[in-house]
């Protein structure tokens, strides 16, 4: 196989306006979803972990927790990589640094979505 038909396999085109707003509407809805899941303080996180399930906000869909999920996780596996200090979250015997407790949650989150 050569270059022209891995392309015309590929069928790549032009990253256009509708693509980039497209984008920017998934990221603001996982931004939301985020914000809304997780609260804004590391008790917000450990009720959440406490709770049978998380509190599964309105209007989003399972893609978007899947999508938070990954983003997440990518963000959570370059954080990692550094050594700075997370705040850790204790909830029973478990042990979660901030983004682990928020990919537990969404994890969660996931699961309760598949089985209802």
């Amino acid at each position: 196989m050569d270059e022209e038909e891995l392309d015309s396999l590929i069928q790549r085109r032009p990253f256009g306006t509708e693509d980039g707003k497209r984008a920017d509407l998934q990221f603001r809805r996982t931004l939301s979803l985020g914000n809304i899941l997780f609260g804004k303080t590391s008790d917000d996180l450990r009720r959440q972990l406490l709770a049978p399930f998380p509190q599964i906000p309105s209007g989003f869909e399972l893609a978007d927790f899947r999508e938070l999920l990954r983003s997440t996780e990518r963000l959570s596996a370059a954080m990692s990589r550094f050594s700075l200090a997370f705040k850790t979250i204790v909830v029973g015997t478990q042990r979660y640094t901030e983004w682990e407790a928020q990919c537990e949650i969404i994890r969660r989150a996931i699961e309760y979505l598949e089985n209802r």
